[in-house]
């Protein structure tokens, strides 16, 4: 196959859904975007017979689809068969992506197009310098096929030969975790017996991702990040919780050793910043509740306001964040809305948010409100798009016009219009039943995770839905 593109500066067309904005900052130099608004490939086929233009090439990111792979195959054909058919110089359509089976389940398109190409990278967010190199090949002149970049074939195979099925037997399907497992398990290691322990075990000791735990002040987020980083570290995930509520530092009293530690030592009563000015030295600045479980916060007694200045920022944070989530299964930082307003800028480094609201329409009122003042339209959206919504103190008894008060009401209310923030509609990551337990934590040093199979079970699903990303 070979691409021939004329002039020198390229055209794109970019495929790309809510990522289109991100994407565009990742292109060189000559390169020109010929469309200013996000498509998907749901929506391709409007735009490409509008008589819209088309560019000099075609990128696809994993953000174009619905998740849905009969219709994201059956769209990505149309796409394919339409440039085949109206393009005489057979435009590359190139889709980077981080799903390592794309290329097996679009093996059929690769074979029969040969304009279309797909690039994997084995990193949890692909680098820019993927997209950019990846753009910089297509807008060669003459030249081959783009290779594959940051491709790991080794985790394919793997994958592809573990277990291998007897004659005769079903395929088995495949959890969204399987993908992550980095070895082969033994039957020695598979205890559990219930389908949650199953699937949280299946879960690689190589995947991070990085939560924020956010929402309106007192509804639950110091609680919801301290259960579910209890949770990950009894199910053998590496965890670590950034409490970025500077103001409050509320992890004192969920940790007590914590805040013991903290009024002796005045480099671990600054523990957060010391964090954030050296990501690198965390086994030094953090503090490790247990085994491979971390804290890093601020101890009632610090008060540096230069210090805090000079580290308490978004270009620190997003450092840190960088070397954790090469470190850590989980990243989990408690983070109250309104302190997006100073950390927009680490958004974007931000896998997942959960989003903790209570089901009654005060906590759903004060949530959209608090976004609407602290984001403009644009972060809102982003915001939206990337949450997940907790229900926490889960009132089984409240109601909402005549009705029970559903977990899934909270979203259909978001989602109903009563602010410009919530323009789509959020999954439910899970529910915190309301016990006396949510606020005893305090007192007990014991996390509710820790006190009945209810809690167990309601942060353990909660945690396998956030680590599925948004």
């Amino acid at each position: 196959m070979i691409f021939s593109l004329v002039g020198e500066h390229m055209k794109l067309l970019i495929v790309s859904g809510e990522f289109h904005r991100i994407a565009t900052q990742y292109l060189p130099k000559k390169t020109t975007v010929i469309h200013p608004h996000a498509l998907e490939l749901r929506n391709l086929s409007e735009y490409l017979n509008g008589g819209n233009p088309v560019g000099d090439a075609i990128l696809i990111t994993d953000q174009a689809f619905t998740q849905k792979p009969g219709l994201d195959r059956e769209q990505l054909t149309l796409l394919l068969e339409w440039v085949q058919e109206n393009s005489t110089s057979r435009l590359p359509v190139v889709l980077v992506t981080r799903d390592f089976m794309k290329p097996f389940e679009l093996g059929m398109l690769t074979q029969r197009f040969d304009h279309f190409n797909i690039i994997t990278s084995d990193t949890v967010r692909i680098p820019a310098e993927v997209y950019r190199s990846a753009i910089e090949q297509m807008s060669q002149k003459g030249t081959a096929p783009v290779a594959p970049i940051h491709n790991d074939y080794k985790t394919e195979t793997t994958y592809i030969n573990e277990n291998p099925l007897k004659p005769g037997q079903p395929e088995k399907k495949r959890s969204f975790f399987d993908r992550f497992r980095s070895k082969p398990e033994t039957s020695a290691d598979r205890t559990a017996t219930d389908r949650l322990s199953r699937d949280i075990a299946n879960i690689s000791r190589g995947i991070s991702r990085v939560v924020a735990v956010t929402g309106h002040r007192g509804n639950g987020l110091t609680s919801t990040a301290v259960n579910l980083a209890h949770e990950a570290s009894k199910r053998g995930l590496s965890s670590i919780i950034i409490d970025m509520d500077t103001e409050y530092r509320s992890m004192n009293m969920y940790f007590s050793r914590f805040h013991d530690v903290t009024n002796k030592d005045e480099q671990m009563s600054a523990s957060l910043i010391r964090t954030l000015a050296r990501p690198q030295d965390y086994l030094t600045t953090a503090f490790n509740i247990k085994d491979q479980f971390w804290l890093t916060s601020l101890g009632y007694s610090f008060n540096d306001h230069k210090l805090m200045e000079q580290f308490y920022n978004s270009e620190k944070l997003v450092g840190l964040l960088s070397v954790l989530r090469t470190k850590f299964n989980l990243v989990l930082l408690d983070m109250p809305l309104d302190l997006l307003r100073s950390f927009q800028e680490t958004m974007i480094h931000i896998d997942v948010f959960g989003m903790c609201i209570p089901n009654n329409l005060h906590a759903i009122l004060s949530t959209a409100r608090n976004v609407e003042v602290v984001l403009d339209r644009e972060k809102a959206a982003y915001l939206n798009a990337k949450s997940k919504v907790i229900v926490t103190k889960y009132n089984d008894r409240s109601r909402f016009q005549g009705a029970l008060f559903t977990p899934d009401k909270v979203n259909d209310i978001l989602a109903s219009g009563i602010s410009d923030s919530f323009q789509y509609e959020m999954k439910t990551a899970g529910v915190v039943p309301y016990s006396h337990a949510f606020d005893s934590q305090i007192e007990t040093d014991i996390p509710m995770t820790n006190t009945g199979a209810e809690f167990e079970k309601a942060f353990g699903q909660m945690l396998l839905r956030l680590m599925e990303g948004a």
